[in-house]
């Protein structure tokens, strides 16, 4: 297991988005992924990578809410296909987090999730976003890389690292 910051480059995320109106009653996105995992969404997926096979869930933060993306993550410029949505993030300054695992841990509700690669991140000493929803890159990434028989062999965490932005809300005057 290891935790670092590093630079890496600009991805696009290919799959669905799911609000956090989705979630299970514990906080999980489980349905999502059961329901997402039994279509035929990991096929067509996997069809278009060109790669390094893998299974990602991307969560965009803004100050009060999220959006989470079940998919893959594919290079820049890597053409729509299907009814999946595209994401397109940066270059970037991360904290990535890798270790070896076999399997996708999707029943974890996500605020435990959250809060696991945080302490990754915090136990390796990593100067990370106190509020990642209050930056200019506010994304957090959980990816699985698959075999050539799409077998689960490592899992990831990614937070970007963006410059701190106003948190306070947009005022109106009459």
């Amino acid at each position: 297991m290891m935790a670092e910051i590093k630079q890496i480059g600009a991805q696009r995320m290919i799959g669905y988005p799911y609000l956090p109106t989705m979630m299970d009653g514990n906080g999980s996105f489980y349905s999502a992924w059961q329901e997402f995992l039994g279509s035929d969404a990991p096929a067509q997926l996997d069809a278009h990578q060109t790669g390094t096979k893998n299974r990602s869930a991307l969560i965009v933060f803004s100050p009060y809410s999220f959006v989470y993306y079940i998919g893959a993550l594919f290079p820049t410029g890597t053409e729509k296909f299907g009814d999946f949505v595209t994401f397109d993030l940066p270059d970037s300054r991360a904290a990535v987090y890798t270790e070896p695992a076999d399997t996708i841990i999707y029943q974890m509700g996500v605020n435990q999730g959250i809060e696991r690669l945080m302490k990754q991140y915090k136990d390796a000493k990593l100067a990370i976003p106190d509020h990642l929803a209050l930056t200019s890159k506010p994304y957090l990434l959980e990816t699985w890389r698959l075999d050539d028989q799409a077998a689960v062999q490592e899992h990831g965490g990614i937070m970007y690292i963006g410059s701190p932005q106003d948190s306070q809300p947009d005022e109106y005057e009459d």
